[in-house]
């Protein structure tokens, strides 16, 4: 290559003749960034302007492709971890282990779920719930209840969407584990939507069979436990109505 010819991208910019032509891709360990500056001699202001755009295009479209290898890279070692607990899970001799490593394994994946829907710093909640519907439709296996979604489109900050995404994968779990002992059909809806101000609402209502939440059995007391300390850290009320089946609400701040 010629002295007065500089390489951008498979552009070659001959800076005499101002002619541009096609040339073969190069190296990665020789992409001029945008701080690079170009030789000023003989290169008219137009292409030092297609210099400049060339070069900040590489750069832009190199943070992007950097950030969504290392989603791609985060997910599938949530995935991993995930797999490994279920199967830690299956294996344990103790009904009680087994039990709480699948809930380990669940929670694992459902925070690992979060990763393929991360746009601008944010999370797509919305689209995370959409995703994660049939998940939590399989993993009740031959139980008949069916999961119905009913959300406003909600965005919310890395850590409230993993907060969120954990209550709402241990309101669900409940409601498919003990919602339906006796094994009837049943419908489990899910709901979020904006109130005023920075308030929202994520509710998870079911009409299996409900249970007394100040008895001792009543349902799974951690998960209750649980779920009221995650509320804390959105700034979140939550609330439960055994009535008829059992409907979750929580309303938080994002």
């Amino acid at each position: 290559m010629a002295a007065a010819e500089i390489l951008v991208r498979g552009e070659l910019f001959n800076l005499h003749q101002i002619k541009i032509r096609r040339s073969e891709p190069i190296p990665a360990t020789t992409v001029i960034s945008a701080t690079d500056q170009p030789p000023r001699t003989g290169i008219t202001e137009s292409a030092f302007k297609r210099w400049g755009a060339l070069t900040a295009m590489s750069d832009e479209q190199a943070d992007t492709q950097g950030a969504s290898e290392m989603r791609h890279r985060m997910a599938n070692t949530f995935q991993l971890m995930s797999a490994l607990a279920r199967m830690r899970g299956q294996r344990a001799m103790e009904p009680e282990a087994r039990r709480q490593l699948i809930w380990m394994a669940d929670a694992i994946g459902s925070l690992g779920a979060l990763e393929r829907h991360r746009i601008d710093g944010t999370v797509d909640f919305t689209a995370y719930l959409a995703d994660m519907t049939p998940v939590w439709q399989r993993r009740q296996g031959a139980r008949p209840a069916e999961i119905r979604l009913s959300c406003e489109p909600l965005r919310a900050t890395d850590q409230a969407a993993s907060t969120l995404a954990l209550i709402a994968q241990e309101l669900v779990g409940n409601a498919l584990a003990h919602g339906y002992p006796d094994g009837r059909a049943g419908v489990i809806q899910i709901g979020l939507r904006r109130l005023e101000g920075d308030r929202c609402e994520l509710t998870v209502v079911d009409d299996g069979c409900g249970f007394d939440p100040a008895s001792p059995a009543g349902r799974d007391r951690f998960g209750l436990w649980f779920v009221r300390s995650l509320a804390a850290q959105v700034r979140g009320e939550f609330t439960l109505d055994c009535r008829s089946g059992v409907a979750a609400r929580l309303v938080f701040s994002l």
